[in-house]
């Protein structure tokens, strides 16, 4: 059974492993405002583990509807699984493969889309009272991938 509970801890490794990505990536980007986009990214994805744990202790059970028993678990089990960053990334070995601040940028961006997916999914695994609390963090999400994209263009 694929409880809300690991949703939320999901949903905090992700953020955790976009820390970790953007932290290293502030230390080896080359041209300084990238180094400084991705430094800023790193603290907000900091926040945004807070927000998650605080999330996940108010969060009331919720039982999305679906088409068939167990269609909403297997949807966010692909989810999860098809991650650009999963649960057990070794954040370190894949910043040594990136050479160049656009690899660094284009695989931000797609942790950004994977976010703003899972996320978005997440929706569904709480009360309606709480959507708002994701509503906040997606419309971070989608500025973040704003952001990266603007900085791609300039690279």
């Amino acid at each position: 059974m694929f409880h809300a509970s690991e949703v939320f801890e999901f949903a905090q490794a992700i953020e955790a492993n976009g820390r970790d990505f953007y932290q290293a990536m502030a230390t080896s980007a080359r041209q300084p405002e990238i180094q400084q986009l991705f430094a800023r990214l790193a603290r907000e994805e900091e926040q945004h583990i807070l927000d998650f744990t605080q999330l996940a202790q108010r969060a009331t059970p919720y039982d999305p509807p679906e088409s068939y028993p167990g269609e909403y678990e297997e949807y966010m089990q692909a989810l999860v699984d098809n991650s650009v960053f999963p649960r057990d990334l070794d954040v370190k070995a894949l910043v040594r493969e990136i050479t160049t601040d656009k690899e660094a940028l284009d695989l931000a961006i797609r942790f950004e889309k994977d976010g703003l997916l899972f996320f978005s999914g997440l929706k569904n695994l709480v009360s309606t009272v709480e959507t708002h609390l994701l509503d906040d963090l997606l419309r971070q999400e989608r500025r973040h991938l704003c952001e990266l994209h603007s900085a791609l263009q300039g690279v």
